[in-house]
């Protein structure tokens, strides 16, 4: 790989979107977790414009670590952290971890863990109220919204399975329907106009 091009990956749960006009570049877009090949003069260009450098420290993560010092200064270690990472931190991280992370990690990371705390869930309450101090987001009132959608669609769900099934089906009727059959062309008749006197 040219030494002028490097990985970048949006860390976050969220869709990252950014331009640089005076390079042509309408519009960069990366789902979440996509990693997309950039040129160095793109990341300057980006690093140039109004809220880009937080968007290269926040939510992309340059892979090459010389790129990533240049751009962004020395970084904590959660600046690396992966998708597995973060998941490992919710199940089984201890606390001086998650509070280390919470108070050290990119906002790409904090809004990483948002996302997999609800999806896994997270149970431990004491990390819940810890995240709710430091970012104000209640991820136990999100983990109880989604089981509850769960649990409502599960329900409906069964209702739908404890319909009665037809064990026997009827019997279709496969016969032709009987169309009537004309018993004239149809060029017998004459077409008369309503104001037309007829003969």
């Amino acid at each position: 790989m040219s030494e002028d091009i490097y990985l970048v990956k949006n860390r976050s749960a969220s869709r990252v979107h950014y331009s640089v006009p005076e390079l042509g570049i309408k519009s960069r877009d990366f789902a979440p977790g996509e990693v997309k090949k950039i040129k160095r003069e793109e990341l300057e260009g980006l690093s140039y414009i109004p809220g880009g450098i937080n968007l290269i420290r926040n939510y992309l993560l340059i892979v090459n670590p010389q790129a990533r010092e240049e751009f962004v200064g020395k970084v904590e270690p959660e600046y690396n952290m992966t998708e597995k990472e973060v998941r490992e931190l919710i199940i089984s991280g201890s606390n001086d971890e998650w509070l280390d992370c919470l108070d050290f990690a990119p906002e790409g990371v904090i809004d990483l863990i948002k996302t997999l705390a609800v999806e896994i869930p997270l149970t431990d309450t004491v990390k819940m109220e810890q995240f709710k101090q430091k970012t104000g987001v209640d991820l136990a009132r999100q983990i109880r919204a989604k089981q509850e959608e769960e649990a409502e669609m599960a329900a409906a769900q069964a209702q739908q399975d404890a319909r009665p099934q037809r064990r026997v089906q009827p019997v279709q009727d496969t016969s032709e329907p009987q169309n009537p059959q004309r018993r004239t062309s149809g060029s017998k008749y004459k077409v008369v106009k309503k104001d037309e006197p007829t003969e």
